[in-house]
C-alpha cells in the first residue's frame, strides 16, 4: 500500500458521525482529571456540582432531574445514531459546560476559570460542528447548532436581531415537523415584509405575488383548513402534514429571496451614484 504524505492524509479524511460522538461521549463521561488535590472527576461530575448555578435549570434540582425532565438520555453506543443526535449531544455538553465554568465542591469553590480539559472538549465540540457544516445560534444566552445556510445567514445581517435569530432557528433540528413553530416564524417574516411588498413588487412581481399568496392561502396568516372559516382553502385542507411543511420551507425559501432582492436594491442605488460619479 503505498503512503500518503501527511497532508493528503489530513485532507482525505472524513467526518465519521458516530466516532465523532463517540470521542466526545467518552471525553464528557468516562475521562477523568484532577482539579484540585484529591479530587478526580469527569466533565459531566463537573456539570453536576455546578447544577444549581445554571440559569437554564428551571425548578429541576439536580443534573439527574434535569436530564429526565428535558429527555436527554444518551448512550455509549446508541443502536443509531445520525446528525441530529450528534448535535443535540454536542448542544447539551456545550451549554452544560459554559455555564460551568467555575464549580464548587462540598462548599469549596474548586474552579475559578475553565480547566485545561474543559477548554479542549468545547474546543473539539466546535471543531465538529464546523465539520459537519453548523454553526452556532446564540439567543438569550442559551447556544445552539444549526446547518449553515449561506441565504439565512446574509439575510439575518440584514434584518433586525430579534428576527435574525428566528431566521437561523427555522433550520434548526428540533423544527423538523413542528409546524407550528414554523408557521410562527413564518408569520414574523411576513410581518416584516409587508411593509415592503410594494418596493418587493416593483423589483420582482412573480415573486412577490407568489410570496403574499402562499402568506395568504398555505394556512399561515389565516386558518386555510376550517371549513366554516371565510379563508378555507380545500386544496391546502387536504393535504397532509409533510406536504403542508414543504410548502411551508418553499416560503421561507422565497422570503429570503425576498431579503435579498430588497437588500441588492438598495445596493443598485449604491452601485448607481458610485457609476454617476465616475462619470463626472
Amino acid at each position: 500500500m503505498s503512503r500518503l504524505p501527511f497532508s493528503q492524509a489530513v485532507k482525505k479524511s472524513s467526518v465519521n458521525i458516530g466516532r465523532e460522538y463517540e470521542r466526545l461521549y467518552t471525553m464528557f463521561y468516562l475521562q477523568k482529571f484532577q482539579p484540585a488535590p484529591g479530587q478526580v472527576v469527569t466533565l459531566r461530575d463537573c456539570c453536576a456540582m455546578n447544577f444549581a448555578n445554571l440559569p437554564f435549570r428551571g425548578t429541576c434540582v439536580n443534573l439527574d432531574d434535569f436530564d429526565e425532565s428535558c429527555g436527554y438520555a444518551f448512550e455509549k453506543a446508541p443502536d443509531s445514531i445520525d446528525i441530529d443526535y450528534l448535535v443535540r449531544f454536542c448542544e447539551y455538553t456545550y451549554n452544560l459546560l459554559i455555564y460551568s465554568q467555575g464549580f464548587s465542591y462540598n462548599g469549596n469553590m474548586l474552579l475559578l476559570s475553565m480547566t485545561p480539559p474543559m477548554q479542549f472538549f468545547i474546543q473539539q465540540i466546535l471543531n465538529v460542528i464546523e465539520a459537519i457544516g453548523y454553526m452556532a445560534n446564540n439567543q438569550d444566552g442559551i447556544t445552539d447548532f444549526v446547518p449553515k445556510d449561506q441565504a439565512a445567514i446574509s439575510v439575518s445581517a440584514y434584518v433586525d436581531p430579534n428576527l435574525s435569530y428566528r431566521i437561523i432557528e427555522y433550520n434548526h433540528y428540533s423544527m423538523k415537523g413542528d409546524l407550528n413553530r414554523k408557521r410562527e416564524i413564518l408569520l414574523a417574516l411576513a410581518n416584516k415584509l409587508e411593509p415592503q411588498r410594494k418596493s418587493l413588487g416593483s423589483i420582482n412581481s412573480s415573486l412577490a405575488s407568489d410570496l403574499f399568496y402562499l402568506f395568504n392561502a398555505a394556512n399561515i396568516r389565516h386558518n386555510n383548513t376550517d371549513p366554516e372559516g371565510e379563508k378555507y382553502n380545500p386544496v391546502i385542507a387536504a393535504m397532509d402534514d409533510a406536504e403542508r411543511e414543504k410548502w411551508y420551507d418553499d416560503t421561507y425559501q422565497m422570503c429570503l429571496l425576498s431579503f435579498l432582492e430588497l437588500e441588492h436594491a438598495e445596493r443598485k442605488k449604491r452601485i448607481a451614484q458610485l457609476k454617476q460619479t465616475n462619470q463626472k
